[in-house]
């Protein structure tokens, strides 16, 4: 995996100087609140609705056993014992102490952490497959080109105060785990007739209020032009993005108003006055190196003659955590963080440092982060993976649910958020408690609920089987639903429902939803499956009478 080099950690220390002296003068009553919210967003500082929260970056997705380390004594100096792991792949702390926020961010520094732009109107934290690298039929591993594209876009002068937040996600492998086309720019590696590798890049994508899937822009960007293209639509956004509309700023709108061929025609004009420029050529021999830092740390084993463990709640762990790896005699193990009652991808310090010291023990020192808030330990021998879950079992790590609708997404929500208008956590408890059969979840199979406090959708509702958006009627918590949403195999944006539903019969609408879909499929028919082949109306039927 890539570490920063020490030019790279003597950046971080001089950024960190360098807050830390907005911060004194905002202490000290010299800077007002204003300017000194749009220092502290740049460098991952929100104010929520209990304290302050912190989000890190973890490019890409990717920690060291030290890293994790250093987050868990973060949680443990600076906040409250814990942490929560995002769908971007980040981790937040939610009870930070603002005077404390430069020491917090040295500490960071020291193993090659930062919140630099996790927040604020600038490129964010680069999104990846957290199994690039792993599977067959992958175009090529996207984490070079992540953190070359990161490298570029991260406080380049021309994009530092965009009209609104800028989310990248790149991926090369044949399923879409990055969900491309809900980011403002995705990119998919893909090689043309001539085997020439290249990118297809979609633009415009965003959930919140106003949901959009992105456009196709380019149908082929050849790899060594990727970053012309990109800087001309950015550049593009920069120029015309909608800065005179709070609820515009994204470059959704700007494709939306211009179109997708008008947007692509001005982008196109743009790049190529710029295109032949060579400082804007992928630079190919520290591309070249890169796939050095990011060569997978095994080889091939030969394991004939092993036979795995029989043991039955071993066996239905291993069905739903864990999946096979493009290295013979290598698995890749899912973990899952789902604690009844606690906030989907909360994870304790303690856990932190287990994690970390069995990614020492299983998985190379290894540790990947998911969109569903779950983590991946992506080197694990097949004749350790019974060793591995016996240790998980013993620690209370060894959650069957990954692949269950048990493994539900949820923001913080009401309890935690001030944008919030309903809550998440408690919802998401009294779903689990309703199906807490393991033989009917395994029945249901990977069944997706993904559910927001707000409709700034945090906790990507559009894209879930079932997702939940929270409202206010009357001071009353409600819950609007919408079904099929997805973005593995193609995208879709989740269809309303219908009324919103009060907190008090949301789970038994859920349960409705379900037996719906129990009742119509057929062998080998997922959730989408289904609401495809009988409409939206069935399940309207049902769960409104």
């Amino acid at each position: 995996m890539y570490k920063y080099s020490e030019k790279d950690r003597q950046f971080l220390v001089e950024r960190v100087d360098q807050f830390e002296k907005q911060l004194n003068r905002y202490l000290s009553g010299d800077l007002d609140e204003d300017k000194f919210r749009s220092l502290r967003l740049r460098n991952g500082l929100y104010m929520e609705l209990h304290a302050h929260m912190l989000r890190v970056a973890i490019p890409y997705g990717i920690l060291s056993s030290n890293q994790l380390r250093a987050l868990a004594d973060v949680a443990d100096k600076y906040d409250r014992g814990f942490g929560h792991f995002t769908t971007r792949q980040n981790i937040q702390f939610n009870w930070i102490q603002l005077p404390e926020i430069a020491n917090l961010l040295r500490d960071l520094t020291d193993v090659g952490l930062h919140a630099i732009q996790t927040s604020g109107k600038a490129t964010r934290n680069i999104t990846a497959d957290p199994l690039s690298g792993l599977t067959e039929g992958e175009i090529e591993d996207a984490r070079p080109y992540c953190e070359l594209i990161r490298r570029w876009f991260n406080l380049h002068p021309e994009f530092s105060w965009l009209p609104g937040k800028f989310k990248i996600a790149i991926n090369g492998a044949k399923l879409d785990e990055t969900a491309l086309r809900i980011h403002d720019l995705g990119l998919r590696l893909i090689k043309n007739k001539k085997k020439e590798l290249g990118f297809k890049v979609y633009v415009g994508g965003g959930l919140g209020a106003a949901a959009m899937i992105a456009a196709e822009t380019a149908s082929f960007i050849p790899s060594e032009d990727i970053l012309s293209y990109l800087e001309s639509v950015m550049r593009i956004y920069n120029l015309r993005g909608r800065r005179d509309h709070q609820k515009k700023l994204r470059i959704k709108f700007l494709v939306r108003e211009l179109g997708a061929s008008e947007f692509s025609r001005l982008v196109n004009e743009d790049w190529h006055q710029t295109k032949d420029d060579q400082e804007l050529k992928l630079n190919l021999k520290e591309l070249q190196s890169l796939k050095e830092d990011f060569a997978l740390p095994i080889q091939s084993i030969n394991l004939n003659g092993f036979q795995d463990d029989i043991d039955f709640n071993y066996s239905i762990w291993k069905k739903n955590n864990v999946r096979n790896h493009k290295v013979s005699g290598y698995s890749i193990v899912n973990i899952s963080l789902t604690k009844l009652g606690a906030a989907p991808g909360d994870t304790t310090s303690e856990q932190m440092r287990i994690l970390a010291n069995l990614a020492d023990q299983f998985s190379s020192g290894e540790i990947r982060t998911t969109k569903r808030q779950t983590i991946v330990f992506p080197f694990v021998r097949k004749d350790k993976v019974f060793n591995l879950w016996e240790s998980l079992e013993k620690y209370d790590l060894a959650s069957p649910h990954q692949g269950t609708m048990a493994q539900i997404v949820a923001c913080p929500g009401r309890d935690y958020c001030s944008l919030a208008k309903a809550v998440s956590i408690p919802i998401a408890t009294r779903v689990q408690e309703r199906f807490n059969d393991m033989k009917k979840l395994l029945d249901i199979g990977d069944l997706k609920i993904n559910i927001s406090g707000c409709e700034n959708s945090c906790a990507h509702h559009h894209i879930a089987d079932i997702g939940l958006l929270g409202m206010q009627k009357n001071g009353e918590e409600y819950y609007q639903i919408t079904l099929a949403g997805e973005t593995l195999h193609e995208t879709n944006i989740g269809k309303k429902l219908g009324p919103s539903i009060s907190g008090e019969g949301i789970v038994d609408s859920i349960e409705t939803i379900v037996n719906v879909y129990i009742d119509n499929r057929k062998i080998n028919e997922n959730f989408t499956d289904v609401f495809k082949r009988i409409g939206i109306e069935a399940f309207k039927e049902k769960v409104y009478g």
